[in-house]
C-alpha cells in the first residue's frame, strides 16, 4: 500500500507514461495520490530543478484548484479559485484516469484544506487574523462557517464526477510560521470573531491571552530565548489556546465527515499531519482526529527537521552564528526534541535517524487503535544513500507503510534506489 504524490504540474507536462514508467521502477507504489489544488510552494523546495520535467525547470505554486466544479456557479460566498489550465479545459485527473495503467492503483486525491487562494463575498469571515489584528494571507479558519460547506459539496461532486471514494486531506491546521516568506506572528492566530465567540465560550480570556503572547514575543525580540521557551510552558493562558486550537481543528474535520457521510456513506477521509512533536502547536489533536480517520500520513522528514522550515525561522531570529546556535538549541527545547547536535551539524545532516522511529512511535500511542499510519519519505535534497536508510528506518517503526514526497522532484535515481531497496526486503 506504499504510495506517492503526484503535483498536477507533473501530470500535465510529464503526462502518465512516463510517470508510471518511472513508478513502476520503485516496486512497492500501490497508491497514487495526486493534488486537487496547490499550495504556495516552490516546487522543488527550496531550490533546484526538477530533474524529469521537460517543460518546466521549476514551478512555483499558486494556490489554486485542479479540478472542475460547479462552486462558482452554486454558491459565491467562498470559494478556491481555479487555475488556468482547468479554465482552458485541461483536467489533470481525468488525464490520469483516462491512461490504462491507472486501474493497477488506488487513486487517491489529495486536498489542501484551509491554505490556498480562496475568494467570495463571505471570504473575510472566514480568514484567519493573528493577535495583533492581522489577516495571515491565504489562509482559512478551521471555524470559519463557510469552510466545511465548500468542501464537502466539491468532494460529493469530486466523487460523483471521478468514482473516487478516498481523500487524503491536508493543510488541516493553523498557520506554521513559513510559507511565501518567514511569518512567526501567524502562529498566535485565529482572532477572528468567530474565534473569539468560541474563546468566551470556553472560559479563554482573550486580553490575557495576548497579553500572554505579547509577552513571549518580546522575550524572542529580546534574545531571552531559553526564558520564552519557559514561560510558554507555564502560562495557563497560552496552553489553553493550545487546546482550544485543537480542539477546533478536530471539530472541523468532525463536521466534514458528518456533514459528507449521509449523502454518500462510502466517501472515506484520511489525513495529512505533522509529526506529533510539531503537530500540537498547530492545532492537531491524533487522539481526536482519529476517531474520524483510519488512515494518516505525516513526514517525519530527519533531513529536513521534519517538514518545517526549522532554518528559515533559526535565521529569522538569529543573525550571527553565536544567535542562530541560541536559537536553535531553544527551538529543541521548545518541541520537545533531546538531540544533542549544533546548528552547523543540523543544516549538513538534519536530525539523526532515530527521529523516524520516535515520531512513528509517539504517532502509534497517540493515534485511535486500528489506526494505518503512513511515515512520509523525502524524495528530494537527499542522497540516495541516505533515502534508503529512511526507507528501512521507517520500515523498521512502528509505521505500517511510506508515502514518498514526491514524484516530480526526484531523480531518477531515487526512483531505482526505491526500487532497489524493495528488492533487497
Amino acid at each position: 500500500m506504499a504510495g506517492i504524490h503526484l503535483h498536477p504540474h507533473d501530470i500535465y507536462d510529464e503526462g502518465p507514461e512516463q510517470i508510471f514508467r518511472y513508478i513502476e521502477q520503485m516496486g512497492d507504489i500501490r497508491c497514487i495520490f495526486p493534488e486537487m489544488n496547490t499550495i504556495f510552494e516552490r516546487n522543488p523546495c527550496p531550490k533546484g530543478e526538477l530533474p524529469h520535467n521537460p517543460v518546466h525547470s521549476f514551478v512555483h505554486g499558486n494556490g489554486r484548484l485542479h479540478i472542475p466544479h460547479g462552486l462558482l456557479i452554486a454558491d459565491q460566498n467562498l470559494y478556491q479559485k481555479q487555475d488556468e489550465m482547468i479554465l482552458s479545459g485541461k483536467d489533470p485527473l481525468f488525464i490520469l484516469q483516462t491512461h490504462k495503467k491507472h486501474a493497477d492503483y488506488h487513486i487517491v486525491p489529495w486536498l489542501n484544506v484551509l491554505n490556498g487562494d480562496f475568494a467570495g463575498h463571505r471570504l473575510e469571515e472566514n480568514q484567519v487574523i493573528d493577535f495583533r489584528g492581522r489577516t495571515v494571507p491565504h489562509w482559512l479558519c478551521p471555524n470559519g462557517p463557510d469552510v466545511v460547506p465548500m468542501w464537502a459539496k466539491l468532494l460529493l461532486e469530486t466523487t460523483e464526477r471521478y468514482g473516487w471514494d478516498t481523500y487524503l486531506i491536508d493543510r488541516i491546521r493553523y498557520p506554521d510560521w513559513s510559507g511565501e516568506k518567514i511569518n512567526p506572528a501567524g502562529i498566535f492566530s485565529c482572532f477572528c470573531r468567530h474565534c473569539r465567540n468560541l474563546m468566551a465560550e470556553q472560559g479563554l480570556m482573550e486580553t490575557q491571552l495576548i497579553k500572554s503572547m505579547e509577552r513571549f514575543s518580546q522575550l524572542m525580540d529580546d534574545k531571552n530565548y531559553d526564558l520564552a521557551v519557559s514561560y510558554f510552558r507555564v502560562s495557563p493562558a497560552l496552553q489553553q489556546w493550545v487546546r482550544f486550537r485543537q480542539e477546533s481543528v478536530s471539530n472541523l474535520v468532525e463536521k466534514l465527515v458528518h456533514q459528507i457521510k449521509p449523502l454518500n456513506p462510502q466517501i472515506r477521509i484520511w489525513i495529512d499531519l505533522w509529526p506529533p512533536s510539531y503537530a500540537w502547536l498547530l492545532g492537531q489533536d491524533y487522539a481526536r482526529l482519529t476517531q474520524y480517520a483510519n488512515t494518516l500520513k505525516h513526514f517525519p522528514y530527519h533531513k529536513l527537521g521534519g517538514g518545517a522550515d526549522v532554518q528559515g525561522l533559526i535565521e529569522y531570529f538569529g543573525k550571527s552564528d553565536n544567535e542562530k546556535e541560541e536559537v536553535f538549541q531553544a527551538f529543541l527545547k521548545f518541541f520537545g526534541f533531546d538531540f544533542n547536535i549544533s546548528y552547523e551539524q543540523f543544516q549538513q545532516s538534519g536530525y539523526p535517524l532515530q527521529f523516524i522511529h520516535t515520531e512513528n512511535k509517539k504517532v502509534r500511542t497517540l493515534s485511535q487503535p486500528g489506526t494505518f499510519i503512513y511515515s512520509g519519505i523525502q524524495m528530494w535534497n537527499i542522497s540516495p544513500g541516505e533515502l534508503e536508510e529512511a526507507i528501512l528506518a521507517a520500515r523498521q517503526s512502528e509505521a505500517d507503510d511510506v508515502i514518498y514526497y514526491c514524484y516530480g522532484w526526484a531523480q531518477v535515481e531515487h526512483f531505482q534506489t526505491v526500487g532497489k531497496v524493495n528488492n533487497k526486503i
